[in-house]
């Protein structure tokens, strides 16, 4: 992917969610991210971005964008509203509610970028090679 982040632009319905899973998952690859890597950067993206189409009030556009440098891959999802995502407590009777803390779990690093006004951006980082991925099919 070389150093300026390749960005795909989102409508704010449950759709988006598996297109920019697959798009951010091909990017990795691209970046020459391992398979296993690969499959790590589908499902955080797939937990942040529907958190943006589910869990907020988005009525324009939701942003994407995706980065391989140095051993890492990194994952932003753009959405308008301000509501800041939640790690909450493990609960194995609650259904729903556990996307963040596989982030919390799985990223190197992930963290959130208010934009006063206009919304925020949460992003991850995970490790483009094979090591520290037990992560399977």
């Amino acid at each position: 992917m070389g150093r300026r982040p390749h960005r795909l632009v989102l409508d704010p319905e449950p759709g988006s969610v598996a297109t920019g899973r697959r798009w951010a998952a091909h990017e990795a690859e691209l970046g020459h991210a391992s398979a296993e890597a690969a499959r790590t950067v589908e499902l955080l993206t797939s937990e942040i971005l529907t958190n943006a189409v589910v869990h907020t009030r988005a009525h324009r556009h939701i942003a994407l964008t995706a980065e391989c440098h140095d051993d890492c891959v990194r994952v932003e999802v753009t959405d308008p509203d301000p509501t800041l995502p939640l790690v909450k407590p493990g609960n194995s009777r609650r259904i729903g509610g556990h996307g963040m803390r596989l982030v919390d779990a799985l990223a190197t690093a992930w963290g959130i970028e208010l934009h006063p006004g206009h919304g925020k951006t949460v992003w991850f980082e995970t490790r483009a090679s094979a090591h520290g991925h037990h992560l399977t099919a």
